[in-house]
Parts: C-alpha cells; sequence; structure tokens
C-alpha cells in the first residue's frame, strides 16, 4: 500500500464556520430575514475564494491486498467522506463504469481503483452497512453507477444538499456548499481528467481525495454547530412506474 501513497504539500487552518457581513449583499443572497445560511453565492464572489484542498495522507489502492487492509480500518470508522469519479464522456450516448471510489476520514484519503480492481464483496459490504455513515453531494448518481457494477442496497448513506436544503439553500453543489459552509473554494481543474489512465499525478489524486474530505468535514461542522436534522439517512428513491405500465395494470383488472 506504501507504494501508493503520498503526503500532500497543501496546508490549511482548522476549518471554521464562514461569517458573513452586510458588505456584499448583492453577491450573497439571504432569502429571507434572520436564515442563518446563504439562499445562494454569485460565481464571481465564489471564484474570488481561497482554494482549499486535502492536507492528510492519500492512499491509491490498485491492489488487491491493499484493498483488504483498506476495508479493515475503514470499517472501524464511524463516517466517511464519499465520492466517485467516472472517465468523461465526449461522445453522445457514449457511458462509461465509475473508475474511482474515494472514501476518506480527517487525516487519511483512500483513492480505490475500480477500473482495476472491480468491486469486491468487502468494498460491497462497506457500503451497504448501516452502521457507518458515508456522506456525500450529489450521490445518487454514484450510487446507480455503483450498482452497475454490483447489485446492493446502500445503507448509512448521509445527502449534503438535502441537508442544505432544508436549512434554506438553493444551490447545493458541492463547490457552493464548501463556500456557503467555509469561505473557501474548491477547484475543478482536474475535473475531466481521463480516470481510467495508468497514472495519476499529485493534483488529480489531490483533487479527488479533497472532494471526499470535504464532504466529511461538512458533516463533522454542522454536527458540532448542532444544524443537522433528525433525519440525515438518505434513501434511494422508488422508481416511478411509467404511463404505459399504469395504464396495462389498470387494463389488466
Amino acid at each position: 500500500m506504501h507504494k501508493g501513497d503520498f503526503q500532500t504539500n497543501s496546508r490549511s487552518d482548522d476549518l471554521e464556520l464562514f461569517k458573513y457581513s452586510s458588505e456584499n449583499s448583492e453577491e450573497v443572497v439571504f432569502s429571507q430575514k434572520g436564515q442563518f445560511f446563504p439562499e445562494r453565492l454569485s460565481k464571481e464572489y465564489v471564484q474570488r475564494l481561497p482554494v482549499i484542498s486535502f492536507k492528510g495522507r492519500i492512499h491509491l489502492i490498485e491492489k488487491r491486498k491493499d484493498l483488504e487492509k483498506v476495508t479493515k480500518i475503514l470499517s472501524q470508522e464511524k463516517v466517511l467522506g464519499f465520492d466517485t469519479e467516472t472517465r468523461p464522456n465526449f461522445k453522445k450516448g457514449q457511458k462509461n463504469s465509475v473508475s474511482l471510489l474515494q472514501l476518506s476520514t480527517t487525516k487519511d484519503a483512500y483513492l480505490i481503483r475500480l477500473n482495476i480492481l472491480g468491486f469486491p464483496s468487502e468494498l460491497v459490504s462497506l457500503l451497504k452497512d448501516k452502521n457507518i455513515l458515508k456522506v456525500g453531494v450529489a450521490i445518487l448518481d454514484d450510487i446507480r453507477a455503483l450498482q452497475k457494477l454490483c447489485k446492493f442496497d446502500p445503507g448509512g448513506f448521509v445527502e449534503l444538499s438535502d441537508i442544505g436544503n432544508q436549512l434554506g439553500i438553493v444551490t447545493c453543489g458541492l463547490q457552493n456548499l464548501a463556500a456557503i459552509f467555509f469561505g473557501v473554494r474548491i477547484t475543478k481543474k482536474e475535473r475531466l481528467t481521463n480516470w481510467e489512465k495508468n497514472e495519476f499525478n499529485n493534483s488529480q489524486c489531490l483533487y479527488a481525495a479533497t472532494d471526499a474530505w470535504i464532504c466529511l468535514e461538512m458533516f463533522i461542522l454542522l454536527k458540532k454547530e448542532k444544524f443537522l436534522p433528525k433525519k440525515i439517512i438518505w434513501s434511494m428513491p422508488t422508481p416511478k412506474k411509467s404511463r404505459f405500465k399504469k395504464f396495462f395494470n389498470k387494463n389488466k383488472k
């Protein structure tokens, strides 16, 4: 496992809840008086914020023996940051399988190369475990992509955008939530990386690690500041029946 590990050079201060002043009323929109978090931030405002990235240790997992060690380590955690990456599509109708699974603690980020390892049972069990919270943003697409590799019932997932909506926030993408909660910017410059390439550079690994880690940090902050709602566990939406199926079932009776 050590061959795929490296220490990032990026450092950041301890993340704290960002406090807004009334000087930026045109760029920071509050929908109602007394609302603690802004409804939205302008793109210009976000682009001026300081960039933050993961400051811990990144582990690139490409071998089965390393994965077995990692799943044992992660199974001891109560909360993990979660994200996935897929090679981008540039042709109409082209669909790629999920390439990378990122799981992060506050100090260690694990980048698991699913395009090399597949989706082993011990990893599936971790994502099914209701006792280990997996926190992310826009996780529905991530889960659906993973389910194409292996059918499983996700357990213990937390959707930060749902929590953001309950707090009155409208723009609930990862970059916007990080800006709203911490006053920092998450860079997206490696978003179009080919996540199936043979080797990743440090910038690509840092990008992937940061996306999972910042989700965990946001959850920790909201819990500390008592902003978490009573119900935080996310559930897969029930598939909607098509009009044709409804018509067919109705006439069948």
